[in-house]
């Protein structure tokens, strides 16, 4: 029976989903070659179908469009949103040429401490001796038209986790890194594992960002948080039908249902840490 919740919430509720237009943003984080499917990457040739549909049947917008037109209020334009988290290289070798030919502007999110350092990895093969993009490369990337860089961390940590000190140094470390790495005002901020709580908005106002994304699923509209945008992500198995399904909103019920889940699991790992430092004062 609990096999069937997620369909059951599909039937019942898809309908008042397709009927709510808003700004959805697209979560992407590798487009490569592999040779088993992986979550978090697309082909280039599938990557290269949904921007094609993307582009024909789609108002794509930046990010920055995207969050000054919530901010101004009702009603808001249907709109699609297409960002990058992690800043991997092959977003400038393959998917850069795509969303150039199709004039699909998108957002990509580096964690600084990933540019500094080689973290190739044998699964991704010999072809790619550098896994994340060098500072070099996201510059080129900033300079390119259509194309925004925003802040994914320094370090990629797991953000409600960290004392005070570690979470500014995270939040508005990396924006002043990108600053002076790349020479341009960072004003997008990606929370790392979708892990964040309100002290983490506050802080993102704080240091400057005009807006922050997440990863809890769903459309934007007018009114909402714009420190928690909501995401929708996309992978290797969405073709053109699978991704008309998801721009409609016909899995947002079934992607809340799992995303609450998952907020459940980081809530009681809090949790646990938290009694876990208590007792070891003692």
């Amino acid at each position: 029976m609990r096999g069937l919740v997620p369909y059951g919430l599909v039937v019942g509720a898809g309908p008042y989903y397709l009927l709510r237009p808003g700004i959805r943003i697209l979560m992407y984080h590798r487009v490569d070659r592999l040779a088993s499917y992986d979550q978090l990457t697309v082909s280039p040739d599938r990557f290269a179908e949904q921007m094609d549909y993307l582009a024909r049947h789609s108002r794509v917008i930046s990010l920055g469009q995207a969050v000054a037109e919530l901010s101004a209020g009702p009603p808001v334009r249907p709109g699609v949103v297409v960002t990058f988290d992690d800043g991997y290289r092959d977003n400038l070798l393959h998917a850069l040429p795509v969303l150039r030919h199709h004039q699909v502007p998108a957002t990509i999110f580096v964690t600084t401490r990933f540019c500094d350092q080689d973290l190739s990895h044998p699964r991704y093969g010999s072809a790619s001796p550098k896994l994340h993009l060098t500072w070099e490369e996201v510059r080129e990337l900033a300079n390119e038209p259509g194309i925004t860089i925003g802040s994914h961390t320094t370090t990629h940590p797991f953000l409600s986790r960290l004392d005070p000190a570690s979470a500014i140094r995270e939040i508005a470390g990396s924006r002043n890194i990108i600053h002076t790495r790349v020479g341009k005002a960072v004003d997008f901020f990606c929370y790392p594992s979708g892990d964040f709580t309100a002290r983490e908005m506050q802080l993102a106002a704080a240091a400057g960002y005009r807006a922050a994304v997440s990863v809890a699923p769903g459309v934007n509209r007018a009114g909402m948080q714009p420190y928690a945008l909501r995401r929708t992500e996309v992978t290797d198995r969405d073709g053109s039908h699978q991704l008309a399904l998801k721009l409609a909103g016909a899995y947002d019920p079934v992607h809340w249902w799992l995303h609450r889940r998952r907020e459940r699991r980081f809530a009681e790992a809090r949790a646990e840490e938290s009694w876990t430092t208590e007792r070891g004062a003692v």
